[in-house]
């Protein structure tokens, strides 16, 4: 084999090995990595109506946690995304505060805003999980 050859043939072995460095430390460092589970939430939602109850109520309750564990999971959030927080010119929408003690002991937050049926996943499902628990209150 040629000198050449070996060069771009450890060249090319190094880039691989670095670049799997790198992917590992991203999946490890980012905030998404945690393990799933919620150990209370304190949750309110607040809408341009007359009379809206807007008071913010916090749940240990550990169907509701497993349900919005489902939600957050299957709708693909992590620790650290943004939610969409914005009404982007939409008057009337509802939104929804979530403040997220996490089993690892660290906090989460997510707000949404939902307006008619033009929002991603997560904002619908977070929106009617949370306006159920409050209609159940």
């Amino acid at each position: 084999m040629s000198r050449a050859r070996r060069v771009a043939l450890w060249i090319g072995g190094a880039v691989v090995a670095i670049a799997i460095v790198v992917v590992i430390v991203i999946v490890v460092a980012r905030p998404g990595s945690w393990n799933g589970t919620l150990t209370s939430v304190a949750y309110s939602q607040s809408q341009a109506v007359p009379n809206f109850d807007d008071s913010t109520r916090t749940t240990t309750d550990a169907g509701r946690l497993a349900a919005l564990q489902r939600v957050l999971h299957d709708d693909g959030w992590h620790p650290g995304d943004a939610g969409q927080a914005s009404s982007n010119g939409c008057a009337g929408g509802i939104a929804t505060h979530l403040n997220m003690r996490l089993g690892d002991g660290s906090t989460a937050k997510l707000d949404t805003y939902r307006c008619g049926n033009d929002n991603d996943r997560l904002t619908a499902d977070v929106t009617r999980l949370i306006s159920s628990w409050r209609a159940a209150d």
